[in-house]
């Protein structure tokens, strides 16, 4: 995720400053950019290519400033409000598939304030269908019906909600509230349906590159990965696709570990690592020294997830384990 920061005042550049640095640390956060000022330039330069904008200014600010570019719930950034004195993070554009409303939430507890969410499924613990998408890395077909599902829950009407029996592991007690779920076996879409109107959820391909050191212990991969999938919030099986570069490809500690969750490990050649370029991955010291290649958790998650893939967890070290994860 890219987040652009934009401040007015002295105050809330402080404010800026202090979430810049908490966020640095974040591994599902790829880019950070602090913009202070000019407010008008710096919405033109992010709206249509940062994935969120954080605005510490009054609302009549930020509004007039993102009014001339929304466009679609669909495809618009997450936007983030916050005042001078850090009172309240408020979601104001792109709740769900831009996922304002869960950026909300953890931006307020890196500051200490009130978080402020006005989308009527969630004031009304309602799962919402382009929620369910955002969080579990979904596409969305025809999305123009999202407004019957969800307008659905806010009426307490359960929407009839087909999911395949591979994905049973998305069925919580949240869920179960608000839909009538039904489960069978013929397909790998997640079909929503109220009064004849669906939306249906095609998954997208999230593959987790894996290095680490020489006879890692297995107890250390699980680990590892099951880390990175909590920072993500989806359960390790929503992983579709494990990758390593070949002279990790014996190693116990790994193949074990995919094998364990019903998966299968890809192979990456370390000479296709070597010509491989994207602006994605980092650059490590140690492994270009020792193996002759930048890095290996990240590109052979891209390598693996093809063309078009991109990187939604940077490259995190646990423990002699390294992890990424690409989605596609």
């Amino acid at each position: 995720m890219k987040i652009a920061i934009i401040s007015i005042t002295t105050q809330g550049k402080n404010i800026s400053d202090k979430i810049y640095e908490q966020l640095i640390k974040d591994p599902t956060i790829l880019h950070i950019q602090q913009y202070h000022k000019n407010v008008k330039q710096a919405i033109k330069e992010t709206f249509n290519t940062y994935d969120c904008i954080i605005a510490i200014m009054a609302s009549g600010i930020i509004i007039r400033s993102i009014a001339p570019y929304v466009n679609s719930k669909l495809t618009d950034p997450a936007v983030l409000l916050i005042d001078d004195n850090a009172n309240y993070t408020i979601s104001l554009l792109s709740g769900h598939m831009g996922g304002a409303n869960n950026l909300t939430h953890k931006i307020s507890q890196l500051i200490g304030s009130t978080p402020v969410i006005t989308t009527s499924t969630d004031v009304n613990q309602k799962q919402g269908i382009d929620e369910i998408a955002r969080k579990y890395y979904f596409n969305l077909e025809n999305p123009e019906n999202i407004k019957y599902i969800n307008r659905a829950l806010v009426d307490n009407r359960k929407p009839t909600l087909q999911i395949p029996i591979k994905y049973t592991y998305l069925i919580d007690e949240e869920l179960k509230n608000s839909y009538d779920i039904k489960q069978d076996n013929t397909n790998d879409m997640i079909t929503a349906t109220i009064d004849n109107h669906s939306v249906i959820l095609t998954p997208q391909n999230l593959v987790m590159g894996i290095g680490a050191r020489r006879d890692i212990a297995q107890s250390k991969v699980e680990h590892a990965i099951n880390t990175a999938c909590q920072i993500l919030e989806i359960p390790p099986q929503r992983i579709d696709e494990f990758a390593t570069v070949d002279i990790k490809q014996n190693e116990d500690g790994i193949i074990k570990t995919v094998e364990n969750l019903g998966k299968q490990i890809q192979i990456v050649p370390r000479d296709t690592i070597e010509t491989y370029k994207n602006d994605q991955c980092s650059k490590s010291d140690f492994v270009m020294k020792q193996f002759g290649i930048k890095g290996v958790c990240e590109p052979t998650s891209l390598i693996i997830n093809g063309e078009n893939s991109e990187l939604i967890f940077k490259k995190t070290a646990y423990d002699g384990v390294t992890i990424a994860v690409s989605k596609k």
